[in-house]
């Protein structure tokens, strides 16, 4: 419409024929008169949404509840002045002084009303009622939000639910590397159906396992929960790999969703290397890299579980080459005859193990990379529909057992850390065991230079030895007579209550001096295809201070013990002086925190409260920092 067609008087053919046209037309039409935009006519439309209700002299914020907050009165002023506007998907409340009450939603259009002189004298509005297609809109919305919120929270509970069932830990042994990684195929975030575990079984015998139970999802899961915990049993139990696949057999006629499902179990002896193995429709495990080759073993030529038959016991060696136990989904690819894939999941894992894959981003050990760069591989193009499965074994030389004598002072303890570091096999332990290691070593190192040494330091001895079994045994000692603390110091005196929390076991003894020691089992995680990081340097500490608007982010990173308590200090005195702004205190990349800092962190709190200022600890469920901050009673935010 334009302005020229606008004047009152304006058009073709009688008043009452316009009238009519005004009133039959499918949109709202309203004219207002005058500043302060009183009614002056309005269409039938129109007064359908007032309910039958004639505003007809009032003023439009009369009756449009909302319309002054959204700025359309601003635009009715603009349009008496001379200009034209556009307002789209516009919200008002239409309430009546007779109690009508109606939400409505309208694309709008206002512009100038002139008399026949051509001069402005209101504002004329016409709309369309797009109320009922923004309500189905909405409610399509909400409807999809509502299907997410139920996707992401059973896939949350299916991805829960995979972890639960199997072993996010593998054991760290002496004289064997273990590696696994697993991926589900198929269905996105559905459960699988594929399981393998290691069990040190005695001094020198070693169990392994992998299963694939047909299908995936909930179901098969479930049935895969039930077989592993069977095998699992019968291993524990001191059954043979033949005796464990018949008992596998036998609990097919109780769960008749585990027939069809495959399983190979291996014994390994580690000081002969001799390999016991028994399948039951398996693929048979490879042999890769090594001085003789690789190879895949004998294959046991026998059906799934829950076909009759006896199960045959093959035997190999395994020297100085990697075991892979596999399940199918790694060679029948899609769009790959089994055929070929075997063939190139041999030369692959023979790449793998002779570091030619990655070389430049590579893992230290064989079967780590096996594991990652493997699945990483064969996937990368074709993608897989069936759950894959790789667990790989090593022989290497045992870990002899450490044992560190040294004259140990307050700032020495990184030195003690970065020993029994170094006494590992480059990846055979996760970081996040690691930084548990640092916690209690520090803990226990520092106790001895205080308790012991008057604060001073001395001499120190730490021994450390990895049983078979994974269990590890870690002693600190000294020579000098146990001596209290001179005063009770608030947020010390938590550090063995710490130790205790990190261990399986501790036990002190004050006999000749005093030796703590500690029972500890370290780990290394099973993984996805998901490349990882680079690692921060262990050693690696700092403090410093970050701006972000209108609060201050301290950031302490690395081992917070005794040599980093002065600028730990300084920092948080710092940044709670009177007058500064909130303060986070974020440790979620602590690796170590000694009782003396958390005692300087305690204190920076107590000083932040009486200067007035806003001060948070925020740091990782679960970190190292937040088991020892619990046990202190220092409240803390979740981290990133």
């Amino acid at each position: 419409m334009q302005e020229s067609e606008l004047p009152i008087e304006a058009g073709v053919g009688s008043d009452r024929v316009r009238s009519a046209a005004l009133h039959q037309l499918p949109w709202y039409a309203i004219v207002y008169e005058g500043p302060e935009h009183r009614v002056a006519a309005l269409n039938a439309e129109f007064l359908r949404v007032l309910g039958g209700f004639d505003p007809v002299g009032m003023r439009a914020a009369d009756f449009l509840v909302g319309i002054a907050g959204q700025g359309v009165i601003e635009i009715f002023d603009r349009a008496y002045a001379g200009e034209r506007a556009m307002l789209d998907r516009i919200r008002l409340a239409v309430v009546t002084p007779h109690g009508h009450e109606e939400e409505i939603v309208l694309d709008f259009e206002v512009g100038p009303f002139r008399d026949r002189h051509g001069e402005i004298v209101g504002v004329l509005g016409v709309g369309r009622d797009i109320t009922a297609a923004v309500r189905r809109e909405e409610a399509d919305a909400a409807a999809a939000a509502e299907l997410s919120r139920r996707y992401r929270r059973a896939t949350d509970v299916i991805d829960e639910v995979q972890r639960a069932l199997l072993p996010a830990r593998l054991p760290v042994l002496p004289a064997l590397d273990v590696a696994a990684s697993y991926t589900v195929g198929g269905a996105e975030q559905a459960a699988g159906g594929d399981w393998f575990d290691v069990l040190p079984l005695d001094d020198r015998t070693v169990a392994a396992v992998v299963g694939d139970v047909v299908g995936h999802g909930v179901a098969a899961s479930a049935v895969m929960a039930q077989l592993r915990a069977v095998a699992l049993e019968r291993l524990h139990a001191g059954a043979g790999v033949a005796e464990v696949v018949a008992a596998l057999d036998r609990f097919t006629q109780v769960v008749p969703g585990g027939a069809g499902s495959t399983v190979c179990v291996v014994t390994l002896d580690l000081p002969s290397g001799e390999l016991r193995y028994c399948s039951a429709g398996h693929p048979p495990p490879l042999l890769a890299g090594g001085t003789g080759g690789s190879a895949y073993l004998e294959p046991s030529g026998q059906g799934p579980l829950g076909e009759a038959g006896d199960r045959r016991v093959l035997t190999a060696r395994l020297d100085d080459g990697v075991l892979l136990l596999y399940s199918d989904g790694i060679v029948e690819r899609p769009g790959v005859p089994a055929t070929r894939g075997v063939v190139e999941l041999l030369r692959t894992a023979t790449a793998a193990v002779a570091d030619e894959l990655l070389p430049a981003f590579s893992p230290p050990s064989a079967v780590d990379r096996v594991t990652v760069q493997v699945l990483e591989r064969l996937t990368r193009e074709t993608g897989a529909t069936d759950d894959v499965t790789l667990l790989a074994l090593q022989r290497v030389p045992a870990l002899e057992p450490f044992r560190l004598e040294r004259v140990v002072g307050p700032g020495d303890v990184a030195g003690v850390r970065a020993s029994l570091r170094a006494w590992f096999r480059p990846g055979q332990v996760d970081e996040r065991a690691l930084s548990e290691l640092d916690q209690i070593l520090t803990e226990l190192v520092e106790n001895t230079v205080e308790h012991a040494y008057g604060g001073t330091g001395g001499p120190v001895t730490v021994c450390a030895d990895l049983a078979p079994s994974g269990d590890l045994t870690l002693t600190v000692g000294d020579r000098g007579p146990w001596r209290p603390p001179a005063r009770s110091v608030q947020g010390r005196g938590i550090g063995l209550a710490a130790v205790r929390q990190m261990s399986t076991a501790v036990s002190i003894d004050h006999e000749h001096g005093t030796e703590v020691t500690v029972h500890h089992r370290p780990w290394k995680p099973s993984r996805t295809s998901v490349p990882r990081a680079p690692a921060t340097p262990p050693g690696l500490a700092d403090v410093y201070f970050e701006e972000h608007g209108d609060r201050n982010v301290l950031r302490v990173r690395g081992p917070i013990d005794a040599a980093m308590l002065e600028e730990l200090q300084s920092h948080l005195a710092l940044g709670t002086t009177p007058g500064a702004p909130d303060l986070a205190i974020d440790l979620d990349d602590v690796t170590v925190l000694a009782s003396s800092a958390i005692s300087a962190l305690r204190v920076g709190l107590q000083h932040a409260r009486r200067a007035g200022v806003s001060a948070r600890v925020r740091c990782r469920p679960g970190s190292v920092a937040q088991q020892v901050l619990a046990l202190a009673g220092i409240p803390t935010d979740a981290g990133h």
